[in-house]
């Protein structure tokens, strides 16, 4: 009589047991590497000269015209108008309140972290929706176009 249970069933059953283990372990490791990224990654100082220098490059020969077309292309709109403040901080006013946001930083300053580094100031009540690629989507001079532009929306 023949045993009715089969070892050649125990080396895959063995297998995928060591496989989902690793998985395990490779998730848990993943994880542990993402939380201590998120933790380490603290916004630097800010002075009065913090992104002075790319600033002054990206407004020399600003349009804000420009500004307003690249902005229109990018849909920033669809959050910061049409989104009516439940997304983003909306774009009405931005001109007038911009340069009282981030302390030392001059509005212009500012408009610039906002875009090229949106997670290291969040303005309250908002969370970091805003794509972080736009330092590597837009040259210097798109970005002083859309400052110069942000700059003419002053409140009403």
């Amino acid at each position: 009589m023949t045993n009715s249970k089969s070892p050649a069933g125990q080396p895959r059953t063995k297998l995928f047991l060591l496989i989902a283990a690793a998985a395990v372990v490779a998730f848990v490791l993943l994880l542990a590497l993402i939380m201590n990224a998120t933790q380490s990654s603290e916004t630097p100082s800010i002075t009065v000269d913090s992104y002075a220098d790319e600033v002054a490059a990206a407004l020399d020969g600003a349009d804000a015209s420009i500004g307003e077309k690249l902005i229109a292309d990018t849909e920033c709109a669809t959050c910061h108008v049409a989104g009516e403040g439940r997304v983003a901080p909306l774009f009405a006013g931005i001109g007038s309140t911009a340069g009282d946001r981030r302390p030392p930083l001059s509005a212009e300053q500012y408009l610039y972290e906002s875009i090229v580094l949106p997670a290291a100031h969040l303005v309250a009540g908002y969370a970091n929706a805003m794509p972080s690629n736009y330092a590597q989507r837009y040259s210097s001079a798109d970005l002083g176009h859309m400052i110069a532009y942000l700059l003419t929306l002053a409140e009403t």
